[in-house]
């Protein structure tokens, strides 16, 4: 269009400059702008030149926050092109400052959760450990009898447990049950060795002595350094409860199901009545299991052979028996009643646990330290597999005697003992293993 077809358009006075003979009066249009005569000099070909106004602020401030929009919806759209692109590290930097910012947050959180738990763990820890007595040994090989050929496997730590034969609650007496448990790390296994009562050893200072006598002639120390030095063991702790804290512990877990022939029956009221003499008030008369009539008769029976289910003091009436065959039985007695435990303690939940566990350590005296009880956590709460071996056995070919001063003892090759213990808890790695 020229300028003056421009000057003639429709939306202009054609040439009509007003009074005072300058430019002619603006109109509005209808997309409120105002368009302006060109200026001087302007010829057609030029390029154009638009110079324009708003008809009202209110427009000028609507489009220019409409231009701000568009510029910072540019500037977004291209802080994400760079952040992909790798091109722009101050808008890489700027959009990933909240996303450190975020991290940081979840870092905390992570933190302030593992706290929660250390402090929950170490709040059971104190809870299951109040009660238990814990006592200080020396750890060095030559006290404890530890010989120099003693194999050892750092991966199996053996320890001594004792049964005393306290009758009132205390823990001095003859250790009526003594065993080395084998937590084997190596296998994944417990294995729990049984020596009976009355196997002939050599106590130090006392001579050949039944081994149930050198708990209450040294305590635990010098019964652990005559179980070494007898069977060539590297055990440096203990774990000691009486039968009267034994039958708490079978109370805690709820008692435990045993198969009881009818003579076992009988023998376990006998012993009862026994205990009953021994610690007045100890067992009551629920305690005792009924005849076949639904009668307490101790003297004539009958009873009934079966599957029972045992209270603390039954149980531990049951694995004192002895009268009706031999001590080697009575150990199998009493390795039934704990793994009937180990069974029990399977069908806990993990809630049960540290209520059972405080339970069971308040009523014991060990030599483990905090540190050493938690290492063998693992294997100890793991699959629970239990295997056990009574000594003497048949390999032993153990004969009755008796000593001078007229005690019964079992008489056997402690040496063939030895090997034999030895093959059970290293299996390959001992070195009397014979691949069997």
């Amino acid at each position: 269009m020229g300028y003056r077809d421009y000057q003639n358009g429709p939306r202009h006075s054609g040439g009509n400059r007003g009074q005072n003979g300058g430019r002619s009066r603006r109109e509005p249009l209808r997309d409120h702008y105002y368009y302006e005569e060109p200026p001087r000099g302007w010829k057609e070909g030029d390029a154009f030149q638009d110079i324009s106004s708003y008809s009202s602020p209110e427009k000028r401030r609507a489009d220019q926050k409409a231009m701000e929009e568009q510029r910072r919806s540019a500037q977004r759209a291209s802080g994400r092109n760079a952040g992909k692109s790798g091109k722009n590290s101050q808008d890489i930097y700027s959009s990933s400052r909240p996303v450190r910012w975020k991290k940081s947050g979840l870092g905390k959180k992570i933190v302030a959760v593992l706290l929660v738990l250390v402090v929950v763990l170490a709040g059971s820890l104190v809870y299951m450990l109040s009660g238990l007595t814990m006592t200080s040994i020396s750890k060095d090989s030559g006290s404890l009898g530890i010989q120099s050929g003693a194999f050892s496997d750092s991966r199996i730590v053996n320890i001594a447990l004792f049964g005393l034969d306290a009758r009132e609650d205390t823990d001095s007496g003859r250790s009526d049950v003594v065993m080395v448990l084998s937590v084997d790390k190596r296998h994944h296994t417990l294995k729990l060795t049984s020596i009976l009562r009355d196997s002939e050893v050599a106590i130090e200072g006392y001579g050949y002595d039944k081994i149930t006598h050198a708990y209450a002639y040294g305590g635990p120390e010098l019964a652990i350094k005559t179980i070494n030095q007898n069977f060539n063991l590297d055990i440096k702790n203990y774990v000691t409860v009486n039968f009267h804290q034994m039958a708490e512990i079978v109370d805690a877990f709820g008692g435990v199901d045993m198969d009881l022939t009818a003579d076992e029956v009988y023998q376990l009221n006998q012993n009862l009545w026994t205990l009953s003499q021994e610690s007045p008030g100890t067992v009551v008369s629920s305690d005792y299991i009924l005849n076949i009539y639904g009668e307490m008769d101790l003297i004539n029976g009958p009873f009934e052979g079966g599957t029972y289910h045992l209270n603390g003091n039954q149980a531990v009436a049951y694995a004192r028996i002895r009268h009706i065959d031999s001590d080697d039985v009575r150990a199998s007695r009493q390795q039934e009643v704990l793994q009937a435990l180990l069974q029990s303690l399977k069908k806990k939940n993990i809630f049960q646990i540290p209520g059972l566990v405080r339970k069971v350590f308040s009523v014991c005296e060990t030599s483990l330290s905090v540190g050493e009880m938690l290492s063998l956590t693992p294997i100890v709460f793991g699959g629970l597999n239990l295997q056990t071996l009574s000594i003497p056995g048949e390999e032993e070919q153990a004969y009755g005697a008796y000593t001078d001063s007229g005690s019964w003892v079992y008489e056997y090759d402690l040496t063939a003992a030895s090997q034999h213990i030895s093959r059970f808890i290293y299996e390959e790695e001992s070195p009397y293993y014979t691949g069997e």
